[in-house]
């Protein structure tokens, strides 16, 4: 029941149409008849620029099964509010995916990808609450000295954490979706840096996977007055590209 500040919202309820324009009748004329109700799909992207506290409110939802942080095998329900003043819509879902990159002198991006099994339709207006507006959200600059991988501190002008749950909504004998299980969830973490003698050795590291027992780690951190944010990396593996 957390009211948040976003940036866009296109979260929704599709109700497919279907028709029977698979047989030959000899007219090319379709018939009202054969007009029916196919699948009703419930998804959509929510775009933030996240202060502490929604960053610490929606992360949870996009990997575990409780109110922790960490990954974990399962993950938990969400239910996304969206209130336009002549309709409020109640969807109740998971996120599917989320992705947080930042870039020099701007705000954090936060990309929260939505699916959804059902959508309830009320009267609008009816938030009384709003975004806490008295906390800013993060920006690059909060990161500090940069990111740490294998022990070392790099300087990086860009980053991209995204998590991919892999959802796809099961739909049985009825037209709405009946469970929202995710599958084998890929981690990815992309960054730019500087090209030095200290970069360099970013070329070859963990290029053919973390060694058993002593993997590649990396972090990042984030430090917004008196909030703070970190990521734990246990095990990277490098996809370098090479400098032009």
């Amino acid at each position: 029941g957390t009211a948040v500040e976003f940036v866009s919202a296109d979260v929704s309820e599709t109700r497919e149409l279907l028709d029977d324009e698979d047989g030959i009748r000899g007219v090319r004329s379709r018939t009202l008849e054969r007009a029916v109700q196919g699948q009703i799909k419930v998804g959509g992207s929510i775009k933030m620029n996240p202060t502490p506290a929604e960053l610490a409110l929606v992360w949870p939802f996009c990997v575990q099964s409780s109110t922790g942080s960490t990954l974990t095998d399962a993950m938990q329900d969400v239910t996304v509010v969206i209130d336009n003043q002549q309709a409020t819509n109640t969807f109740l879902g998971r996120f599917n995916k989320v992705t947080l990159s930042g870039s020099p002198g701007k705000k954090l991006d936060l990309t929260l990808d939505f699916v959804g099994k059902s959508n309830t339709v009320s009267s609008g207006g009816s938030l009384s609450t709003v975004p806490d507006v008295t906390v800013r959200p993060y920006r690059m600059q909060d990161m500090g000295s940069g990111i740490t991988i294998g022990g070392t501190t790099y300087s990086i002008d860009e980053f991209e954490l995204m998590i991919d749950n892999h959802i796809e909504p099961t739909y049985m004998q009825g037209q709405t979706a009946t469970d929202l299980e995710p599958q084998d969830r890929e981690v990815h973490l992309k960054v730019r840096t500087k090209y030095t003698s200290t970069e360099k050795g970013l070329q070859t590291t963990a290029i053919a996977g973390p060694a058993l027992g002593s993997p590649v780690s990396g972090s990042l951190a984030f430090t917004n007055g008196a909030n703070s944010v970190s990521f734990t990396f246990g095990a990277l593996v490098a996809e370098p590209k090479t400098v032009g």
